[in-house]
């Protein structure tokens, strides 16, 4: 069994779209703000300027590569998976923008 077969089921898709975009985010801070602490000092920073669901979508969107990936390998079940992690963003994405950033206003 190849390593692209054992990719290939739905809890797997889950946890790499999951983890994939906490990545992307780390990346994120490490390309443009490193001279801020992390976690704290960044997150103040994202929550201050009503920046953080913005930062969330464009981590978000690492997962359309890794969609493509499986779209192209032709491992569906690994798709459907990184589908369902998007679903959590999203979620996350609306929890951020309705009770955090507009509670600040």
């Amino acid at each position: 069994m190849n390593w692209i077969k054992r990719l290939d089921k739905v809890w797997i898709g889950f946890v790499i779209g999951l983890i994939f975009p906490g990545i992307i985010f780390v990346l994120y801070w490490l390309i443009f703000h490193s001279y801020m602490s992390f976690p704290t000092g960044f997150y103040r920073y994202l929550i201050g300027g009503q920046l953080l669901s913005n930062v969330i979508k464009i981590c978000g969107i690492g997962n359309l590569l890794l969609f493509y990936v499986g779209l192209n390998r032709k491992i569906d079940k690994f798709s459907r998976g990184i589908i369902f992690s998007l679903l959590v963003y999203v979620a996350l994405v609306a929890y951020v923008t309705y009770f955090m950033e507009h509670a600040l206003n």
